[in-house]
């Protein structure tokens, strides 16, 4: 069964050739590992923007390096953006997938070759380098290693934390063992997540135009003690270099951080 496999998806150009090295291997979408360019560029950005609320609130070096630890809180919330996105993207090629493989199996291909056909549809939609097209070509080398098509879905939907491909995986094995009908099932489970997809696209619309305006209140204060320390010379001297001034700015630093993130919270409606 492996050699078939092998060839067939040899044959139709749908994996690299035997002679490439390159290997798709597991992805925890959980976590996210940064490039070394991510890396620089977000420690840069995340230290010029320490150096301007060292400058703004406290006026002095000293605390620009007590607050470079805080770069790290910056990585990691960057690193959750990150992992969210991924797994959207996971989640509507996810979706293609299962469309196409639900085709495929209507046209009267096994369900194993209909996920092997249903590659090349991802990639033509999304390229050879997308997130699904890496998990099918890992799951092609599960199956030509004769491991079930229903353990590499359950293992995917374990590495996603996606619980609609959780919830596809499971439904999947039972179907598959107890002999459901499966068409039916990915049809139907493509359509849930199509439609969960349309929901959040029409609330990333309307909280669009609310997420701009948050990110420019989120710099009003920083320009308004920028201009009048610009346009009034001392003004906040008498809060600088002095412990009362300290406590004084790092108490309205902290408002204005919980502000940040409740905004964040009513602004992520999750779906």
């Amino acid at each position: 069964m492996k050699e078939m496999i092998n060839r067939r998806i040899d044959a139709k150009g749908r994996l690299p050739p035997k002679t490439d090295t390159k290997i798709d291997l597991e992805i925890d979408y959980k976590s996210y590992a940064f490039s070394i360019q991510e890396l620089v560029m977000y420690f840069l950005s995340g230290g010029l923007f320490m150096a301007a609320v060292s400058w703004l609130f406290y006026d002095s070096v000293l605390a620009w390096l007590l607050l470079m630890p805080v770069v790290a809180y910056f990585l990691k919330d960057k690193e959750r953006y990150a992992c969210l996105n991924r797994k959207r993207k996971l989640e509507i090629e996810f979706r293609e997938v299962i469309l196409s493989a639900a085709s495929n199996l209507q046209a009267g291909y096994s369900i194993e070759n209909a996920f092997q056909e249903s590659y090349r549809d991802i990639v033509v939609l999304y390229g050879k380098e997308s997130v699904m097209a890496k998990e099918l070509r890992l799951m092609f080398r599960k199956l030509g290693n004769n491991e079930p098509l229903e353990r590499a879905l359950s293992n995917l939907a374990d590495r996603s934390g996606v619980r609609d491909i959780r919830d596809f995986a499971d439904i999947f094995q039972i179907a598959k063992r107890g002999g459901g009908d499966l068409r039916g099932i990915i049809t139907n489970t493509a359509q849930i997540i199509g439609d969960k997809q349309e929901i959040r696209r029409e609330i990333e619309t309307v909280v669009s135009e609310k997420r701009f305006e948050q990110q420019i209140m989120r710099f009003i204060p920083f320009f308004i003690i920028f201009y009048i320390s610009l346009t009034t010379k001392g003004y906040f001297e008498s809060l600088y270099h002095n412990l009362f001034g300290w406590i004084l700015m790092t108490a309205a630093l902290a408002v204005y951080i919980v502000a940040c993130r409740i905004s964040d919270r009513i602004l992520h409606i999750e779906v």
